[in-house]
């Protein structure tokens, strides 16, 4: 999954970033990616539930921040945060892949 922010729109002030899930998704492949547009991995360990959040999950900016300061401190407008979806399903412990519009059937 990727994820595209206008310029100075992702604030790395805030502790947690919320994505609502919704459906269907669309598959990224990575030539898609332009080489000049600064992106960061979010890892499956920076990917948090919360309870009172049932139709998201969350992103930790604070350990993005902290993983990645350098490159931070490099391109302060990060525009794109990379997601696999099997990480999502993971932390999620649900299978979302179902609602691709790309799977096979």
């Amino acid at each position: 999954m990727a994820l595209h922010f206008r310029p100075n729109e992702l604030d790395f002030s805030k502790s947690t970033l919320y994505i609502p899930i919704s459906a269907p998704f669309q598959q990224l492949h990575f030539e898609e990616v332009l080489d000049l547009e600064a992106g960061i991995t979010v890892l499956l360990e920076d990917l948090i539930v919360n309870p009172a959040r049932p139709a998201s999950f969350g992103i930790s900016l604070s350990r993005i921040k902290q993983r990645h300061t350098l490159l931070l401190d490099e391109h302060p407008s990060i525009q794109q945060l990379w997601i696999r979806m099997t990480d999502i399903e993971e932390v999620l412990q649900m299978e979302i892949r179902s609602l691709y519009s790309w799977s096979s059937k």
